[in-house]
Order: structure tokens, then sequence, then C-alpha cells
């Protein structure tokens, strides 16, 4: 993929996108080869200047083993994505004849990469931070965290680790048809709510609604709230108390 034309160092962009699609790899050094574990997190406004992430994993995660406070970590943050065609470019390719030999799929993201070191938070961070993502995620008439016995809570948060990350630096990447020509992005929009596959229709939102500015992207991924009801509940499945 290129790289320097679909950059977007904003960190505003950057929160959007994690509360937008909170679930993420959490990556670390291990002695034989990297280590991986998964998890939503919780972004939270203090830190450094980009801010900073907490989210919990089961202790028996073998992650968890290797983990010290320090500890050097990459978290990737993937919004939606999707294959483009050239057949879509309606207005560079008016009809089936035109000579397309000069093109090529591509592919279309929003994705981000973030680099920090790893703490253990208390315990009353953990328990905070659990309640805080249920209730980012729950709807209004939804499971409410006051639901829970205390006592059960109390036992599963002592089979939990929680963790923070402040971004020291983050990579984010908004590759969203900008290189094309402005008249073939509507013939794009098209083709994807046709194809109509899992992520299709959220990039034709964030395709039709980027500017070429940061703040453009946030409106958009703002807009599938409403626009992809489905998906916002598709971002996270199971209980977020189970920790993985």
């Amino acid at each position: 993929m290129h790289y320097a034309e679909f950059k977007m160092p904003d960190a505003g962009l950057l929160q959007t996108l994690i509360e937008r699609f909170p679930f993420a790899m959490i990556a670390i050094n291990g002695v034989a080869n990297p280590i991986v574990a998964q998890a939503p997190l919780t972004f939270r406004q203090v830190g450094t200047s980009s801010g900073a992430l907490e989210f919990h994993l089961a202790s028996q995660n073998p992650i968890t083993k290797s983990v010290k406070n320090g500890t050097v970590a990459t978290i990737v943050v993937n919004g939606p994505n999707a294959h483009i065609s050239p057949s879509w470019y309606i207005s560079s390719f008016c009809d089936a004849s035109a000579d397309r030999s000069r093109t090529a799929p591509t592919w279309n993201y929003l994705s981000a990469t973030l680099i920090g070191r790893l703490r253990q938070p208390t315990r009353v961070e953990l328990e905070e931070q659990i309640a805080d993502m249920v209730a980012a995620h729950e709807s209004a008439d939804g499971w409410r965290f006051a639901e829970i016995d205390p006592r059960i809570f109390a036992s599963w948060c002592d089979m939990l680790i929680g963790y923070r990350m402040d971004i020291v630096s983050f990579d984010l990447t908004a590759k969203l048809s900008q290189n094309q020509a402005r008249d073939d992005k509507p013939g794009i929009a098209s083709g994807l709510r046709l194809r109509a596959g899992m992520a299709d229709n959220a990039v034709a939102v964030l395709i039709q609604g980027f500017d070429g500015t940061p703040a453009s992207v946030q409106t958009a991924l703002a807009n599938l709230q409403a626009t992809c009801p489905l998906e916002k509940r598709s971002a996270y499945h199971e209980p977020e108390i189970a920790g993985r």
C-alpha cells in the first residue's frame, strides 16, 4: 500500500477511531516470537498528548506472563476496510470497452498502530474501566452495570488483569480513494453499496464524507452510528467482563 499521502497524524481522529472500533490487537516481543492478544479498548484523555488506552485480559491469557510494568507494546486498531474495483471508476472508464490496462484493484482501509509502555492499574481503575466499557457499548435500554451481583463481579475481577498504556506514538492511515479522480468517488461508493459486503457500506460512507481533512473522517465515523446500526453492535459481541 502507499503511505505518505494517506497518513493523518491527528489525535482527535485517533480517539474517534478507537471509540468507534475499540476491538484491537495487542502485541509484545516474546523470547522466540511476538506474542499477541486481543481486547476491546477504553480511551482516556489523559497521559500523553495523544491520550491513553485501558483494557483487561483473563489472567490465564499467555501474554500476561510476559508483561511487566514498562513492557513496550504495539496496539493495532482496524476500522472498516474493503476491496475497491476499477470497474467502479465510472468517470475515468465510462464503459466496459474502456482501456483499463493501466489500473488495478486496490484496498481501502482505516487503521492505526499505537506504541507505548504497559503498566497495571489499581483494582479500582480496573473496575472503572469495565464499568465505562459497559456504559459505552450497551444501549440505553440494555443491561446496566448496577445489575450485577457485587460478589460475582469481585470474583470475576480476581481472574482479570488490567492494563494501561499511555500512547507515546501512533501511525494512522486513512486510505479512502483520495488518489483517484474526484468524479470517480460516487461510482466507488455505489459499487460498494451494491456489493453489500460486511464493511462495504461503512467504507462507502467514509469515501463519500471524506474531503481530505481528519475532521471529515471523524464526521463520517460518527455518521456510521446512524447509517450502520448493526455494525455498531458487531464491534464487540461477547460480555465485556469475560476478558480475553
